[in-house]
């Protein structure tokens, strides 16, 4: 039990810096906007707290929207690389198949010769981390905003409050489905996930080995799993937090089309990423061992 309280101390600062960081932030952010917004008769009657929470996120989103150009940027100059020695690999692997070691080192020889970092993909799960505490934070200022009545009124069209759980207002008693007022938000936070992972889809890999085309198959499964995931976390938490999701959505949708176009959402599947061709080599250099080669010695002159 010590040692438990102990923990909690350690992490109470991180806690607090937190806290103070995003959760106090967006929830002034929140009153700000909603004081603003609310003497406008027109704003006022479409739902002042629900417009608060599009601005704040398009705010959130535009700053953050670097790190996300960066992370497709990433992806896609991956992807590319990946295929120009996507035959170069198949034949490391198969070569030293019996021995993972020597294949391991073959492979990092490749990566390095054509200035490939197999680690760069990581750098793209920057704005999904960041994305954690953000909608914690957001998630305990809607639920400190329902118990404490913050905001005189908390609805946006349709929905009577935002703060409410849509799970809180059965379409019959005893069905885990809610009313069609609070439907609507955890349907289009759900719709939008599916359409941006489908627009993140990358075509088939011919070359692919058999890790990859698990790979493949793990990623198609989980276009459909998300916006089910997406569906139920809106459902238990409060409308305000699905309405964030899905204008967040929508903004990364709209940044992710001039990155990369439609992508999988395009009839007849994603286009073919665009391999970039190789340099042309210098007659004069001397040529490359093979990879996986022993270095040549040299003879010793005869006596």
């Amino acid at each position: 039990m010590n040692d438990l309280r102990h923990l909690f101390d350690v992490f109470l600062p991180i806690h607090q810096i937190w806290w103070a960081v995003f959760g106090q932030s967006f929830g002034l952010a929140l009153k700000f906007l909603y004081n603003a917004l609310v003497t406008i008769p027109p704003f006022a009657w479409l739902g002042a707290y629900g417009l608060a929470i599009i601005v704040l996120t398009i705010v959130i989103k535009t700053v953050l929207s670097p790190l996300y150009h960066f992370q497709l940027a990433v992806s896609r100059k991956t992807q590319s690389e990946q295929r120009r020695i996507a035959p170069e690999v198949a034949a490391l692997k198969k070569k030293f198949k019996s021995d993972p070691q020597k294949q391991q080192a073959a492979l990092m020889e490749l990566y390095k010769e054509h200035g490939i970092n197999p680690l760069s993909s990581l750098t793209g799960c920057l704005p999904a981390v960041l994305q954690l505490p953000i909608l914690t934070a957001l998630y305990y200022v809607f639920l400190g905003n329902a118990q404490g009545k913050v905001f005189p009124t908390d609805h946006f069209l349709w929905v009577p409050h935002l703060n409410d759980y849509p799970n809180a207002h059965p379409l019959l008693p005893g069905l885990p489905i809610p009313t069609l007022a609070y439907l609507v938000i955890p349907l289009l936070a759900a719709a939008t996930t599916f359409v941006q992972s489908r627009m993140m889809q990358q075509p088939p890999n011919p070359n692919a080995t058999e890790q990859e085309q698990q790979a493949q198959q793990m990623t198609q499964s989980m276009q459909v799993v998300m916006p089910l995931m997406i569906a139920y976390f809106a459902f238990v938490t409060p409308a305000g937090l699905g309405l964030y999701w899905f204008i967040s959505n929508c903004f990364a949708i709209i940044q992710q089309y001039f990155v990369n176009g439609w992508g999988g959402l395009r009839p007849g599947g994603p286009p073919p990423v665009p391999v970039e061709k190789p340099k042309p080599k210098d007659p004069s250099a001397p040529p490359k061992a093979s990879l996986g080669a022993r270095p040549a010695r040299p003879r010793r002159a005869r006596r």
